[in-house]
């Protein structure tokens, strides 16, 4: 087969590849949300719905890579390039440059499915517990903090009776779900730009970025997730030092 017949067969392919990724994440634009609504908000139905599609559109980016060194690799070669020449290397990178960016927009588009989710779960939950939160003197209604994760103390402006507000199981429940959505979305500029360098790197086959600038991106990577998880909820400023160097521990081993 020659070389043109060969890159029409890689480019339709690869084609095919981002098409159907794309088919697979679009079905999911409403189909997430209503099932989250029908399920009253069932975080472990949810994960457990979006893991089949994460599925789904990860298998469809790993077929890049080994369609390209089971089949493609040796049919370019049987044209007579080598694996040095500039256009072997720029089908191989064809590839390979897919892969990255369909990596970085399925990473994007969980972080948006599961933050908008978040915000719509804080919001209902939010609304419930401001029907039923009453000063226990005088019944008038209190206000809900938006950080109702945890117990406090309200003061009602009417008779200046002290009460305690409760946040109950499902308040506690969705706490994780909810933080590190919001903690991945504040993040997400930061993780992107982490995973560009060390995808350059990839690309090139060398150290074009160091080991320090890794380390140093990741780190804003994790501030931004730790920082507006501390926002959220307040407490967590107290373990923020012990998490930062928990989180930072795995990059600086492994880099």
């Amino acid at each position: 087969m020659s070389f043109t017949a060969t890159q029409n067969r890689w480019d339709t392919f690869l084609t095919k590849i981002e098409d159907r990724f794309h088919e697979v994440l679009s079905k999911t634009e409403a189909a997430l949300p209503l099932l989250f609504e029908a399920t009253d908000f069932e975080t472990t139905t949810f994960h457990n719905a979006w893991q089949g599609i994460y599925t789904q559109a990860s298998d469809l980016i790993s077929k890049i890579d080994s369609t390209w060194f089971d089949k493609v690799e040796e049919t370019f070669l049987d044209t007579h390039l080598d694996d040095d020449s500039v256009q072997f290397i720029k089908e191989r990178n064809k590839g390979f440059q897919l892969q990255h960016d369909l990596d970085q927009e399925l990473k994007s588009y969980e972080v948006r499915v599961f933050s908008e989710a978040a915000k719509k779960l804080l919001a209902t939950v939010k609304e419930t517990l401001s029907k039923d939160f009453s000063c226990t003197q005088c019944q008038a209604k209190l206000p809900v903090k938006n950080n109702f994760f945890r117990s406090y103390y309200s003061t009602c402006d009417y008779c200046q009776t002290v009460n305690t507000f409760e946040p109950g199981t499902k308040a506690r429940n969705i706490e994780h779900f909810a933080i590190n959505a919001l903690g991945e979305e504040a993040a997400l500029e930061h993780y992107l730009k982490y995973e560009q360098l060390k995808f350059q790197n990839y690309l090139k086959d060398r150290d074009v970025f160091g080991k320090d600038e890794l380390v140093n991106q990741y780190r804003k990577y994790i501030e931004a997730f730790l920082k507006k998880r501390v926002e959220i909820i307040p407490d967590y400023q107290d373990r923020y030092e012990k998490d930062l160097t928990a989180k930072m521990s795995l990059i600086i081993n492994y880099s």
